[in-house]
């Protein structure tokens, strides 16, 4: 792991529930890094909603009037975003910005052309089994199927993309497993924020519990649970019944041998 320059913005992205919220709000409380709430980039753009009636009005569907191929008008509005992104950097007086959204496991290859390679990209691993326990708590039906099966799909194929970038640009890519980060939040931290050409800074932990980080799109038990906390590893063997297991398995064996997770 050589790490990546101090000037590359960041794309954190991993499947919903598991662990993104916490790691977006860790990064925002570093001294020079600014990282929001999640900005709908390319789930409004890109159509990628489960299910979604206002599908037909979106900026996404309505641009196809103009008759220019997605990549033309995708990557003009990414420019801008980045514009946007700089501009709010330096509003807080930080230098260097960050993008959190799930989606980014599934988008990583755009933003790396949009980008022209000169961004990091930080996949936030958990658990399979306990990321649909996760969900469970806290449904997201525009987002994620409501049975079983679709869940298991769903965790399968964001962490597969994910895995499949970092694979093809080990060199601008860095795993984060949501176990580590919490059990050893300070070891974690450390390591990614070296990968990521930064001085390791307590401001982050301690600005988890004391920081503004903003308005917007988010896991709403991050406003509730401001401490980082071990206790939910390991929940699908409490929270998940046989039959659960069962039903997930077969779609999730394959990604929890390779990541070294016991299913």
């Amino acid at each position: 792991m050589l790490g990546v320059d101090s000037s590359f913005p960041i794309i954190i992205g991993g499947v919903h529930r598991s662990g993104t919220t916490l790691l977006r709000r860790l990064r925002n409380g570093h001294p020079k890094i600014f990282c929001p709430a999640e900005i709908k980039f390319h789930k409004d753009l890109l159509a990628q909603y489960l299910d979604d009636p206002l599908a037909h009005g979106r900026l996404g569907s309505s641009i196809r009037a103009l008759d220019l191929p997605t990549e033309t008008w995708l990557d003009a509005f990414g420019v801008a975003l980045c514009r946007c992104y700089d501009i709010a950097a330096r509003r807080t007086g930080k230098t260097r910005w960050a993008d959190k959204n799930p989606e980014n496991a599934l988008n990583a290859s755009h933003w790396d052309r949009l980008l022209d390679g000169r961004r990091a990209f930080v996949l936030v691993i958990r658990h399979p089994l306990d990321v649909i326990a996760s969900i469970a708590e806290t449904p997201m039906p525009r987002d994620i199927p409501i049975d079983i099966v679709g869940r298991a799909a769903h965790v399968r194929d964001y962490i597969t993309a994910g895995l499949a970038f970092a694979d093809d640009h080990p060199e601008r890519s860095i795993l984060v497993r949501y176990e580590r980060l919490v059990r050893e939040p300070r070891d974690a931290l450390s390591e990614l924020t070296s990968f990521l050409g930064e001085e390791y800074d307590n401001a982050m932990i301690n600005n988890l519990l004391t920081g503004s980080h903003g308005e917007g799109i988010e896991d709403p038990k991050a406003r509730r649970h401001v401490d980082i906390s071990s206790e939910n590893v390991g929940r699908w063997r409490r929270d998940l019944s046989t039959d659960q297991v069962r039903l997930a398995k077969p779609l999730l064996a394959a990604i929890c041998q390779r990541l070294d997770y016991e299913i």
